[in-house]
Formats: C-alpha cells, sequence, structure tokens
C-alpha cells in the first residue's frame, strides 16, 4: 500500500475513476431505463437525472481510489449511497456485501442482482453491532454515514470494522469535515435513522470533523491512520450557518445557476437522462480541489484511510 503523495495526482486519478462510473451507468446502468421493475426502483429514479450529484462526483470516486481493492476482496458497504456496490458488484468484485441500517435499499438490490447479474449478500443491521466473525472481511467503506451516529457511535462503529477487518485490512470512510470541529442540530426534523434530541428539541443531525479531532477520537480502537485527504472547493459565497444551524456551503446555493434550473426544466419536460448531471459536472471541475492541508478553510469533506494492524 503506497500513499499517493501529490494530491493533483491523487485528483488525476480520481477524476478517471469518475469516467468509469459514468462509463459504467451509460452503458450498464442507463440501458435498463426500458426494464419497468429498474424503472420504478427508488435508486433508478435518483441515478437517472444524476448518479452522482455535486457533492458526490468526488467523494465516490475517492473512495475506490483509497481502497486499493483486488477482485478476490471480500468487501462490506456501510454506506449511505448505494451506486458504488452496483458497479463494483458488475465489474467482477462479487464478494461483496450491501448494508444498511434500514431495508429501504433491499428491494431495489434484489432487482438488480437479477437484471444485472450479480448475487451480493444484502443485510440489514445497526453497524455498531455487526453480525460478521472477526477478520471475515479485506475492505470495508462508508460514505455519509459515521457523522449521522449520535453520541459516540462512531468510534463504537469503527471499533467493530477493526473487529471484522482481516490484518493489513483497508477501512475508507468519508464525513463532512471543516478547519475546527462541530456539530449541527437541527430544528424540527425527522430521519430515517435513530437519533438524539436535546431539551431544547433540535434533533442531531451529523458532526463536521476536524483533523485534530480524527486522529484523538479514533485513537486506540485497532488502526492506523494511512492517510486523510480532504475535499474542498473554491467557495461560490462564503460559507454561513441558516437559521436552522446547517453550514451552507456550494451545494447549497447550485440550484440559483441560471443552467441548472434550465437543465431541470428539460428535463423534466422531455424526461431526457443526467442534464442535471452535466452541469453538476462543470461545476465540479470549475470548483473541487485535493488538499492535504487541514487548516485550509476551504475544505467540505474528509476521506479517512484507515489500515487494520
Amino acid at each position: 500500500m503506497v500513499q499517493i503523495k501529490n494530491e493533483s495526482e491523487i485528483l488525476k486519478k480520481v477524476r478517471n475513476v469518475q469516467k468509469e462510473i459514468e462509463v459504467f451507468y451509460l452503458l450498464r446502468i442507463l440501458p435498463k431505463v426500458f426494464t419497468k421493475t429498474v424503472h420504478q426502483t427508488r435508486h433508478f429514479k435518483e441515478w437517472f437525472s444524476a448518479p452522482m450529484n455535486y457533492v458526490r462526483m468526488i467523494e465516490l470516486p475517492l473512495t475506490i481510489t483509497l481502497m486499493d481493492l483486488e477482485k478476490e476482496s471480500r468487501i462490506l458497504d456501510i454506506s449511505s449511497p448505494k451506486l458504488l456496490s452496483l458497479y463494483l458488484g458488475t465489474n467482477g468484485f462479487v464478494n461483496i456485501t450491501i448494508s444498511d441500517v434500514e431495508n429501504y435499499f433491499v428491494g431495489d438490490f434484489k432487482i438488480y442482482s437479477k437484471e444485472f447479474g450479480f448475487s451480493p449478500q444484502i443485510e440489514t443491521f445497526d453497524a455498531t453491532n455487526i453480525p460478521f466473525a472477526d477478520r471475515s472481511f479485506d475492505r470495508v467503506f462508508s460514505v455519509s454515514v459515521l457523522e449521522h451516529v449520535p453520541d459516540n457511535g462512531d468510534v463504537e462503529l469503527a471499533k467493530e470494522v477493526a473487529r471484522i477487518l482481516k490484518p493489513n485490512g483497508i477501512f475508507v470512510v468519508t464525513f463532512p469535515a471543516s478547519v475546527v470541529y462541530s456539530e449541527e442540530w437541527l430544528k424540527n426534523r425527522n430521519f430515517y435513522w435513530s437519533s438524539k434530541v436535546r431539551e431544547d428539541g433540535r434533533v442531531f443531525f451529523q458532526r463536521r470533523y476536524d483533523e485534530r479531532f480524527i486522529k484523538k477520537h479514533f485513537a486506540d480502537i485497532g488502526f492506523e491512520i494511512d492517510d486523510i485527504i480532504y475535499i474542498a472547493e473554491k467557495p461560490i459565497e462564503e460559507p454561513k450557518l441558516n437559521e436552522n444551524g446547517r453550514l451552507l456551503y456550494n451545494v447549497y446555493y447550485l440550484e440559483e445557476f441560471i443552467s441548472i434550473k434550465i437543465l431541470k426544466k428539460l428535463q423534466s419536460i422531455f424526461r431526457l437522462p443526467l442534464l442535471p448531471y452535466l452541469a453538476y459536472c462543470y461545476l465540479s471541475y470549475r470548483y473541487h480541489y485535493l488538499t492535504r492541508n487541514c487548516n485550509d478553510k476551504n475544505i467540505r469533506q474528509a476521506a479517512v484511510k484507515f489500515v487494520r494492524r
């Protein structure tokens, strides 16, 4: 496992993986638009307009890039977005387990298993109590999960991953990041996962990790941190907190772009796929970059590569 030193080299690799996912979508997923069972799935309805939104466009390919995958790897997906599982499962990574805390994805992936000719193991469980034996996986990845688990749940989840990983196994996790640790507690919100409510009625939504917190919080649980890469963006407007306690940054301003409004209108009228995605893609190339500088005020997400020793 050799760490890629140059951030521009990493970004180049990530963009290449992004293109591979796009080709996969165009050649494998999109033709299924005429298959009724696939067309009616929740995931396909989302992917029809944008298989990866502006935020995921770097996050998902970066996750794959950091995993150092091998075809025989036994892989566990405990992510929220599920596109990577379908991509990997239909590209030769047949030993993959897909999971979530709720079963909203199960029906879709039973259909995909039949239509795309792969047979993942599909499980529903709380990832702070993973129902697999010690040292049973080579790779685990988690996109957009740890930040939402209240209290010390993110550490408990990481401990479970450390338990089920084989020696030298890799755990890649992504979550929101900033130069200073913070938490977002929202008013009058319900989530499909179990969360925590404060006395003032606000509901825990997510953490925004900083590097000091990452290194201290996940210490002494069986991992070494092999790499931390931050997804950053040149800001459209200076980030700020809204009245609900959420940090507003580029993704919250994209819908104001006239190009996105026009493409979304055309997509709704003509039912053409990928039109909003073209705008998101242009904006990602324009604004996104990668850095290892934890003091860069433009960082928005972190991708952390843990190695089990």
